[in-house]
């Protein structure tokens, strides 16, 4: 039986839970900045959303081809993505790099790794979104234009 003294009980019942589940749903979808790899062979795994790509270990949508490089060419990639005004590189290393990738619209923070292995010459990439269920394919654009830079850098 409906309780007829307050006909809104049940609208704003609907309204916070409908409320308490986007807020859920949002704390889940957000993630921290991956930690430094533990090795200098692999770089942490994508989670279960659709908002990271790996050169190593995505698989289906996460999935990304490592980047051919010589050293020489790493490094210069490396000058390149210092002088980019929306990364802030927080590591760089030898053979590794991290950096943190502010989007240009909605200044979302995103996560960039890039491990070199010169033996192989190729550059492994993990790029993920902190924020949200999908990033609509911004990470794999990212890597593209990395690949893209590196092959301007060799023509040059």
């Amino acid at each position: 039986m409906r309780d007829s003294a307050n006909p809104y009980s049940e609208m704003q019942l609907t309204f916070r839970l409908g409320c308490t589940l986007a807020a859920i749903l949002s704390l889940a979808a957000c993630s921290s900045s991956p930690g430094k790899p533990e090795t200098r062979v692999a770089l942490p795994e994508c989670g279960w959303l659709p908002n990271c790509v790996n050169s190593q270990s995505g698989r289906g949508a996460q999935a990304s081809e490592p980047i051919s490089a010589s050293t020489q060419q790493w490094q210069q990639l490396k000058a390149w993505i210092t002088q980019q005004p929306d990364w802030e590189v927080t590591v760089n290393e030898s053979n590794f790099m991290q950096a943190i990738v502010k989007t240009p619209t909605l200044r979302f923070r995103d996560d960039v790794q890039l491990l070199f292995l010169p033996d192989e010459q190729i550059i492994h990439v993990r790029s993920s979104s902190r924020l949200g269920l999908s990033d609509l394919g911004t990470n794999a654009r990212r890597v593209e234009t990395l690949r893209d830079q590196l092959m301007q850098e060799t023509v040059q």
